[in-house]
């Protein structure tokens, strides 16, 4: 019986080596090789080799499997300038929030100000880096010379802030001289001091509710606000709509929520810019993939609600790794007291990155449609392995988080890249 079972593993391990040589050797064949990870040299191999389905795509989602990784931030920006030079993207939305467009837009269009003022408008402090900023200049230079249909323009989709917008309202509501009861302001105004976790749902429902009669009062003014400046009041309604849907976060519906919202207010921002934009998403993969969040049968991410929406319009593209040097944090009582990094210096054990990393390109992507041409590479991407997911609080080497998960029906694209390091902040 012993020798029986030593027979039956033996055999196991040839036939899994077996299997993962032929995923390898199928990788060196028809990855698309990514040359580097550097942000302003060019997709030479890809702009030969583009994906049927990316160059039909409408939107173009781009995750990161951290949120603090140099590599991912740089190849992201590499492609948003290719889609942008090629494809005719000028809409880049990220997992930020609406009130962070004002001041970039702004410094983006020629406005005045440096580094510091700029990245100070976004309200997450991971894009503080040197990376985003260095995008932002590209923009900002693209941008120089060109009528505002040809620019680059900036898009918060995200919901979970509650800040300035009350601020907007109130200098809007003076400017224009339209009588609302200051009891229904104050609710835009707690909004922006509240403290999450303390308020209840009742006082969440309360202050929705209060919002939803300010947005009322804007409408009955309709006619004489467009005619004053029909930018100004779309741009106010939909402040007022992100606002509301962080009442609805307050309510403890985070999850259940955000990913839908993200995706109502991608389709208003390709309402504002037209019938003919294209859109690039920069979140996390969680966010862009185009199944459910994190395993959940319930949960429908971004990406799983623009798939149904656009169907091939709408490409995913994940990113995956095999070792570097990740960013966390220590934390003391529930409090974050100071920045911690950990080096991961071999793939984990029964992840795809375990195979992944045996390839020959430091960078490439696969595109799934290729892939599951070919039984060998079809079979492994559509097989369910674990994948590191690394979100805001970064990596704790003592509790890795992973997912599981099938590659084909996930991503539309994936790029692995074979080391990672931190972002410059």
């Amino acid at each position: 019986m012993h020798r029986l079972f030593c027979t039956f593993l033996i055999l196991f391990f040839i036939n899994v080596n077996a299997q993962n040589n032929g995923v390898v050797s199928w990788i060196n064949t028809n990855a698309i090789v990514i040359e580097d990870a550097k942000p302003d040299t060019q997709l030479t191999t890809f702009a030969q080799n583009v994906p049927q389905k990316f160059k039909d795509a409408r939107v173009f989602g781009f995750g990161e499997a951290s949120h603090h990784g140099k590599e991912f931030f740089d190849i992201k920006a590499k492609f948003f300038k290719y889609l942008v030079e090629h494809q005719g993207v000028r809409v880049f939305v990220m997992e930020e929030s609406y009130q962070a467009e004002r001041g970039i837009n702004e410094w983006i269009t020629g406005g005045a100000g440096d580094k510091d003022s700029v990245l100070k408008n976004f309200g997450q402090a991971i894009w503080y880096t040197n990376e985003v900023f260095e995008l932002l200049q590209w923009m900002r230079n693209y941008n120089q010379g060109k009528p505002r249909r040809e620019q680059v323009r900036f898009y918060g989709m995200d919901n979970q802030f509650g800040g300035e917008i009350n601020k907007r309202l109130r200098d809007y509501i003076k400017k224009n001289n339209i009588a609302v009861d200051d009891n229904v302001l104050a609710a835009a105004d707690s909004c922006a001091t509240v403290k999450f976790g303390v308020q209840t749902k009742e006082w969440g429902k309360n202050i929705q509710s209060k919002l939803q009669q300010l947005k009322k009062v804007l409408e009955q003014n309709k006619e004489r606000l467009i005619t004053a400046n029909a930018y100004e009041y779309n741009d106010m309604l939909r402040g007022l709509g992100y606002l509301e849907k962080y009442a609805v976060f307050l309510q403890g519906m985070y999850s259940q929520y955000r990913d839908r919202d993200m995706f109502e207010n991608v389709l208003q921002i390709l309402e504002i810019e037209g019938e003919n934009s294209k859109a690039f998403i920069w979140a996390h993969n969680e966010h862009v993939n185009k199944q459910n969040l994190h395993g959940s049968n319930r949960l429908e991410s971004l990406g799983s609600r623009l798939k149904q929406h656009f169907k091939d319009g709408y490409y995913a593209t994940g990113f995956d790794f095999g070792t570097g040097e990740l960013k966390g944090y220590a934390f003391k009582n529930g409090q974050i007291t100071g920045k911690v990094y950990n080096k991961l210096n071999a793939p984990y054990n029964d992840t795809f990155a375990q195979t992944l990393f045996l390839a020959r390109p430091d960078v490439y992507l696969i595109d799934m449609a290729t892939a599951e041409k070919d039984p060998v590479a079809a079979k492994f991407f559509s097989t369910k392995m674990k994948q590191i997911m690394l979100g805001g609080p970064g990596f704790d080497p003592e509790k890795p988080t992973f997912y599981s998960r099938k590659y084909t029906e996930v991503y539309d694209g994936l790029i692995f890249v074979k080391t990672i390091s931190p972002a410059k902040y």
